[in-house]
This record gives structure tokens, sequence and C-alpha cells, in this order.
């Protein structure tokens, strides 16, 4: 055999270039073979959707009272960051901290390092940054290295996460993730407190779940893992060991697999500035909460974020007018965006039914809604003074952006009184504002006629086949059934009764009826039952005595209803409330007070730069040219996102730009005045921009 060494030792030396080669395939298979493998284990989604550019900017708030605090005008840790119990981004604080934004092309997660995902990446998904602000402030501060969360976005500690087996510090949003809205103009970013947001949670979705499983791959992928190593080191810290790392390991692939089994089916896209509240709220309540899939329903009614300043004040709030109790209505959103509330199904003899116990601090939603509502806006009316909201006020039209035409406004203002006025109200200045439209809401319980101490707003609910608007929204609540067997509902509503249900005795249309369990409950009644129910367990929990309970509650029975139209609010504030329609299908007043066939086929959304003279977004010449070309592009099939910018279809249904209808054509569906000439839609435009 040793005579032979000289021999093979030669052949070696011939032929190790070959060798070589060989081995170095075999490894470079060897890797592919455990990547693909790796990638097929995650069955999730690892390439991030394109993202529109972050622009750092000078950042300005319009003041309007309000949500800043009473002792520094940009103290923003209330109620930006103030806890709603929610556990809305599906990983622990820590873990989003050390998270790198997503590489744009999974396979090169090996070649350096990104930057955080809280860093300027989250910005492009339509947060807005407190950095900016805050480098406004103080100049001399170095915030460069600062990296807090976005406005909106709030740390609750003790949260059960999906994939752990422990409790951790969750993130969640606030109302003020959806209800702060900002636009750019002359190289200025303006915050609109109480203002549509501009954030695109499907887009968040998909980047958040690229990054987690870009991170996960890593894992798997020693010695090449340094995107997991970074992010192991960081979350673990001077608890960074083997066995820590492999838990952690663990855990992020076992968070994966949830997120994957979770995705959203989508009918149609919410797109920026959009949201399905109410069927996300739904699925979230019922079909994740209660572990059954079979309430889950696609999204396909999104609307575009409320603006909510005065919204304290209304008889009923939501786009559909369906909510009357503030305190219903915010722990029901709180419980859409994944507050934690037990409803567990009892599955055995030996399990306990569900006890709708919450992570929600009812007693923080009272305050963030006094601080919206601020006090009784009445008092002064009533001492023969014009009322006042001293809440969040609607934004006044800032200096800084072309002055308002002054005559102009004037003739628009007697366009407004002959054209808006009977739906929209008076002008808050005017005195018959205050004096004919503020009632007491009175009810029916026990066949003895109640009624609110207090007036309230009192608002015009418009039907649907009068307004012609897209109808999906306001379907949802009607139409919808979800299954609640054996969750334990019993508890009594007021809801608004139609003919069909009144009897003889019945003095009021709003009576309350009592919600059980059922196979095939109504939406509506099995949405208030559960937030009900959920309330009235923290109520008892925290001893809360019934005066006090009354006042949390904001004074208001739990109402309800469903199917009654859209509500016509107040135009306080609407020049900074684009897109329009409930349903954000109209990206500017000019195309509202047109014709609805000359509004534009497509709506791009996701732009921040503001139109003052139009008064909404300013659509970009790409979009331009698409409604140019709208006969060449197939309805309901155009690529929903474009350079990063979301393409509004509003030829598919939940997108419709129809009715509102300002035209003299008789048969246009939902005509509600005649047409306006092109000086009155200006004139009446800088009407609004006054209010």
């Amino acid at each position: 055999m040793s005579r032979n060494y000289p021999i093979v030792l030669g052949w070696l030396l011939k032929k190790w270039p070959w060798i070589l080669s060989i081995l170095i395939v075999i490894a470079i298979a060897a890797f592919v073979f455990r990547t693909l493998t790796a990638l097929s284990e995650l069955k999730y989604g690892l390439t991030p959707p394109e993202l529109p550019e972050y622009q750092h900017l000078k950042t300005e708030f319009i003041n309007q009272n309000g949500w800043l605090s009473k002792e520094q005008q940009y103290d923003h840790q209330w109620p930006y960051h103030a806890s709603q119990g929610t556990a809305t981004l599906p990983i622990p604080y820590e873990w989003l901290d050390a998270l790198e934004a997503p590489k744009n092309m999974p396979w090169f997660i090996f070649f350096g390092q990104e930057k955080a995902f809280l860093s300027e990446y989250i910005y492009r998904i339509g947060f807005i940054n407190l950095n900016d602000v805050d480098q406004n402030l103080d100049s001399s501060v170095n915030y460069s290295e600062k990296q807090q969360l976005p406005l909106g976005l709030a740390k609750t500690a003790s949260i059960h996460m999906p994939g752990l087996d422990r409790r951790a510090t969750a993130v969640g949003f606030t109302c003020t993730a959806c209800h702060t809205g900002q636009f750019t103009y002359q190289n200025t970013r303006y915050i609109v407190d109480g203002g549509p947001a501009m954030t695109d949670l499907g887009l968040l979705t998909k980047s958040l779940g690229a990054a987690i499983g870009q991170t996960v791959l890593s894992s798997k992928l020693a010695p090449f893992d340094g995107r997991f190593e970074r992010f192991a080191r960081k979350v673990l810290g001077s608890n960074y060991n083997v066995v820590s790392k492999a838990k952690l390991k663990s855990a992020l692939q076992e968070t994966v697999t949830k997120l994957a089994k979770g995705q959203d089916t989508i009918n149609v896209t919410e797109g920026f500035t959009r949201l399905d509240a109410l069927n996300r709220i739904g699925n979230k309540v019922f079909a994740d909460n209660m572990d059954r899939p079979e309430n889950y329903n696609p999204i396909e009614a999104p609307v575009n974020y409320p603006h909510i300043w005065t919204t304290s004040w209304f008889d009923w709030v939501q786009y559909d007018g369906s909510i009357m109790q503030p305190l219903v209505r915010n722990s029901g959103e709180a419980l859409g965006v994944a507050a934690f509330v037990d409803m567990k199904i009892p599955k055995t003899l030996l399990d306990q039914p569900a006890t709708f116990s919450s992570s929600i601090p009812m007693k923080t939603l009272y305050e963030i809604e006094h601080w919206l509502a601020g006090e009784y806006p009445l008092e002064n009316y009533q001492a023969g003074q014009l009322g006042n909201i001293s809440g969040l006020k609607a934004p006044k039209w800032p200096s800084s952006l072309p002055n308002i035409n002054t005559t102009l406004a004037a003739k628009g203002k007697k366009l407004y009184e002959n054209n808006c006025q009977s739906c929209h109200l008076p002008p808050m200045d005017s005195p018959d504002f205050w004096s004919n439209h503020w009632y007491h809401i009175s009810y029916e319980n026990d066949g003895h006629i109640k009624q609110t101490d207090k007036k309230y707003l009192h608002l015009t609910m418009v039907k649907v086949d009068k307004i012609g608007t897209d109808p999906a929204q306001s379907e949802v609540l009607a139409k919808r059934t979800v299954n609640t067997k054996e969750l334990g509902l019993n508890t009594d509503l007021c809801v608004e009764i139609d003919p069909l249900q009144k009897t003889e005795e019945m003095q009021s249309p709003l009576q309350f009826v009592n919600v059980q369990d059922s196979a095939a409950n109504n939406f509506a009644l099995a949405l208030g039952a559960v937030v009900q129910q959920t309330n009235d367990q923290w109520f008892e929990q925290n001893y809360i005595t019934n005066s006090a309970q009354t006042e949390l509650e904001g004074s208001r029975p739990n109402c309800l209803r469903s199917n009654a139209g859209y509500k016509a609010r107040p135009l306080n504030g609407i020049w900074a409330t684009a897109p329009y329609l409930h349903n954000g299908s109209v990206p500017n007043l000019y195309s509202l007070l047109s014709e609805p066939t000359d509004r534009p086929t497509f709506v791009e959304l996701g732009g921040l730069e503001f139109d003052p003279i139009n008064v909404g977004i300013t659509q970009s010449k790409h979009v331009a040219q698409m409604n140019v070309n709208v006969n060449a592009l197939p309805a309901n099939q155009t690529e929903d996102y474009q350079g990063g910018f979301f393409i509004l279809d509003t030829r598919q249904a939940g997108n419709f730009n129809t009715g509102h209808a300002f035209t003299d054509n008789p048969d246009t569906p939902g005509k509600i005045g005649k047409k306006f000439s092109h000086e009155e839609k200006m004139a009446l435009i800088e009407y609004l921009k006054t209010l």
C-alpha cells in the first residue's frame, strides 16, 4: 500500500483542480438544497413589497388642541403612545426592535446588513416619524441614534404572543395610528391630528412578514446566518448562548408558521389610507379569538380612515351610523387591532367557558375619548354664546399654504347654503348649528321611555339608494353572520327596530333586546354583545361603581343599528381629509363636486403631496396617463401596486366612485344637486377651506 502512495499522490496532484471543482459543486448543491428545503418549510412570502421612498422633511403640527399635552405642545407620549392593550404586530417588542428591514430579494440575505425595520423603512409604509418632529424641536440634540416607535404604536407589557410559551411586551396600534393624517407641501410635512392615516396595513403585514421570514431563513443556513446572529445577539444580550439561541430560533419558526396560516383572503385590496375595519374586527373577534375559521370573511369593504374631530358629540358614529356609545366604539376598535380577550369555547366538560376578561384598559380609553371630546360644547351656548369644541378642533388652513381668496369664498358660502347645508348642517360658527340640531337621545327600556342627560348633535342619515355611493360598507353589519354557539353571549343591547318588529306597545324605535348564542348570529348584534360583556367584565373585575360606569360609558346606552345608510357629518376640516367618499375613491374635492362620469377611474394613493388648488392628493403623471388609456385596461385586473403606490380601480365593487352626484341628468344614481360650473366648483372649494 505504501508503494502505491506516490502514484496516488501524483494522480491527486494532477487531478486536484477537477476534484476541488467537484467538491465545490457538491457543496453549492448541498447549500442550494438546504436553502430550497428551508424555503419550502417556511411556506411564507419572503420578498417584501415595493414601497415609496421616505423623505426626511421639516415637520409641523397643525395646532388643533385636544391631542397635544397641556404641559408641552410637543409631548408625544400622550396619546400617541398610550397603550390600549393591543398586540397588533405579531412579535414581541424586543424582536421588533432588533429586526432588520427585509432585503428586496431574499437570496441577498447572505450579503451585507440592512438598517433596522423601525428606522426609515417602516415610515415608507405611511407611518409618522416623530424623530423628524424632535429634530425640529432642538437642533442641539443628536437624534441620529434615537429609534422610537412611530406615532400610533404603543407597548403593552405581559401579553401572550402566538408562537411563544411565555408572555412578552407587545406592540400594538392606538387610535392615533389610524386617525392621524399627514401631507407634504413645498418640503414641509404637516401632521393633522384626528385626520385619516396614510398607512397601508396590508403592506405592513407583508413587509414585517418578509423581514421575519428572512431572519428565520438565515437561522437555517449556518455558517451563512449573519442576519439571524445579529438578531439573536440584540434580542438575547448578555443571555446569548447556544441554548437560548436555539430556543429563539424555534420561537421564530413557530411564529412564521402561525403567520403563514393566518394570511388574509383579499377580495378588494385596501391600499394606502384605507382599511376594511369592520370585517377585520369581525375576523379577529369571531374567527381568531374563537378559533372558528368558518367565521372568517374576506376583506371586501375598505373605507378611508375617518377623521374624528367633533365625533364625540355625534348621536351616531361610524360611516354607516351604527354605534352610539363611545366606550363600545373604542373597545371594539381595540379588539379589532388585537387586544387580548378570553373567548375560549369549552371543548370538554372540564373546560371553563369564556370569561371575556381582556387586556383593554377601559379607563385609558375613557381618558383618550375625553381628550378628544373636551368639555360639553353646549355649555357656552346655554350661557348665551356660541357653542365651542374645547377638545380636538378641526384643522385650520395653514398660512403657509396659498392664501384663501375671501371674495371667492363668499360666493362659495352661498353655494354651500343652497347645496350642502341640508345634509351636512350649517357651519359651526352659525347660531343655527347650535340651536336647531342638538337633541336628547330617547330610548325605551322595560316599557319606560328614558333619555340622555345631555343633548347630542343629530346627523342626517342618507339611504344608500338615495346617495348612490358604493354599498359594500353599509352591508357588512346587516348581512354578515357569525357562529357564536357555546360562546356564552347573554346580554341586553339597545337596537333600532324596523316596522316588522314594532308592536303597538312600543313607544320608541330604540328598544332593548336580549342577545344570546346562535349558529347564525347577526354580526352587528354579536359584536355588540361581545364588546358589552367585555366591558362589563372589566367593570366587575375592577370594582367599578354604577355611577362611574355610566361616566366611563359616556352617559349613553349601547345602541346599535345596521343598514341605515351613510351619515352626513359636518364639513369642518374637510379640506384635510382626502381621499373622499367613504371608500376613498375620489382624490380631491374638485372631482367630488364633478359629475361621477368625470371623476378619474384610477386613483393613486400613497403619495403625500397636497394639491391646494383642487384640494386633495396630487396625482402623478403615470396615473393621469392610465386614466387617458382607461379603456385599454381590463376592469378589476389592473396591478394594485405600481411604483410603490396603490392604484385604486373604481370599476371594482367596493371601490365604486359613484353617487353624491351634482348633475343635470335626472337618471344619474345618487343625484343630489345641479351640475356645477368650473367657477362654482372653485368657489365652493374656496369656502370649504375656511371651515
